[in-house]
């Protein structure tokens, strides 16, 4: 149900990864190291022919990452401005217009899928989310919602890691070791339908675009993201509380009710008229169908307090898997991304630079790729799919790179690049 209800709402592709210690055959461009890191790295990697040329680069890349800083910050300022008619957590003086929303919200959606990709992070495939609601939940419980409630519902993923958990079954009785894939990292981006188009009693407010930031989800757990979910019991925990009410009912029935039933119709009966007369015995035994009643729905409201009970747990912990994985939500998710999108363009920026410039010769774009790729794998154990293309093209609109006729690419030496920087920097402001 869950599935047939997911598909068509998200839309997405999801390039896995390796991380450090961690080994597949899967590749993803986020780069899991602090750009300081990556400074760190290319220092002593001993490339640059002498300690003047390494102060030079480190001063570069100190320039380049002040002027990321300046362009990001403009846009999050607009994400701010096209985010503010619509977001549920601020209070209007006057309440927007029906074109001002739509305009937020279309102005909201194409800087945040921007945002995105400069971040790195990619859109979860509808392949894999298929899978992964096919998959048993580690939360241990199951979860519905509603997506027809949802005008759009996007998630999206950056780093991807493997880890064992153990799980109990036969009531601790026998133990076995499951692999789960864990998103280090989750954006959902969703609105929900405005009054006229949602249907009624749908949970969630109307008209509401949210935006929410997780860490360490395991993939089958995506689900509990929503904010309209609804805890449902599984048919295995609804056999766990139907076989022993059972159990204990039946014997019930079979030895109190039934026997106290017999003898309420035999006294009705009597006191209609229809035949026999009521005789003191018949008076104790209406006392014990009434006690044996008593006893009926004092055991059907146990079982129905077990249940409310188990409900309640599963919400709990529900809420609790939220709470702790919950990072920050809506207006607040800008200001992590942004950042987070500052350090990979400048991380891409840094690498590109330096292989350029260390290289005997010209380069063409694949062998830079490669070389990348093969370095990061190799001195640093991090397998990862360098965006090359969006490197170079950061160089070329900071007006470092040298590109030849025969598609070779090369990098203006720390001089003349210093210079160029300093006058980009220079010209932000003009008096």
């Amino acid at each position: 149900m869950r599935q047939s209800h997911f598909k068509g709402v998200v839309r997405a592709r999801f390039l896995l990864y390796n991380r450090l210690m961690i080994v597949t055959e899967h590749r993803e461009r986020f780069i899991p190291f602090r750009k300081r890191d990556i400074l760190k790295m290319i220092i002593e990697d001993n490339g640059f022919k002498s300690l003047k040329d390494a102060e030079s680069f480190n001063l570069l890349c100190g320039i380049v990452e002040s002027i990321f800083h300046f362009d990001f910050h403009h846009d999050l300022e607009k994400l701010k401005d096209s985010y503010y008619p619509i977001n549920p957590d601020l209070e209007k003086n006057t309440a927007p217009t029906d074109e001002q929303i739509e305009t937020a919200n279309e102005e909201l959606y194409s800087t945040m899928k921007k945002i995105l990709n400069d971040a790195n992070y990619d859109q979860i495939p509808q392949e894999d989310i298929d899978n992964a609601f096919n998959e048993n939940a580690i939360v241990g419980f199951s979860v519905k919602i509603d997506f027809d409630a949802y005008d759009f519902a996007e998630v999206f993923s950056r780093g991807r890691r493997t880890e064992t958990f153990t799980v109990s079954k036969l009531f601790g009785l026998r133990k076995s070791e499951h692999e789960h894939e864990i998103l280090e990292r989750v954006i959902l981006f969703a609105r929900m339908k405005s009054v006229e188009n949602i249907e009624e009693g749908a949970d969630g407010e109307p008209g509401v675009t949210f935006i929410k930031m997780f860490k360490d989800v395991p993939l089958e757990d995506l689900e509990i993201l929503f904010p309209n979910s609804k805890v449902t019991m599984s048919l295995k925990d609804k056999l766990m509380l139907a076989i022993p009410a059972v159990a204990a009912g039946v014997p019930l029935l079979v030895t109190k009710v039934v026997p106290a039933l017999i003898v309420a119709f035999v006294i009705l009966s009597a006191y209609l008229g229809v035949k026999g007369t009521v005789e003191e015995d018949n008076l104790k035994q209406a006392i014990a169908v009434f006690s044996a009643l008593g006893a009926l729905g004092d055991f059907l409201f146990k079982q129905w307090s077990k249940y409310k009970t188990k409900k309640f747990l599963f919400q709990k912990e529900l809420s609790d898997n939220l709470y702790f994985r919950n990072l920050v939500n809506n207006a607040g998710v800008f200001y992590s991304l942004i950042d987070s999108a500052e350090e990979e363009e400048c991380k891409e920026t840094f690498l590109a630079y330096y292989f350029l410039h260390i290289a005997e010769k010209g380069l063409t774009e694949e062998e830079l790729d490669g070389r990348i790729e093969t370095w990061m794998e190799e001195k640093h154990n991090c397998m990862m799919d360098f965006e090359c293309g969006d490197a170079l093209a950061k160089l070329r609109a900071l007006e470092l790179l040298i590109e030849t006729d025969d598609g070779l690419l090369d990098v203006t030496g720390f001089k003349e690049a210093l210079a160029v920087l300093d006058r980009r920097w220079d010209a932000f402001f003009q008096y």
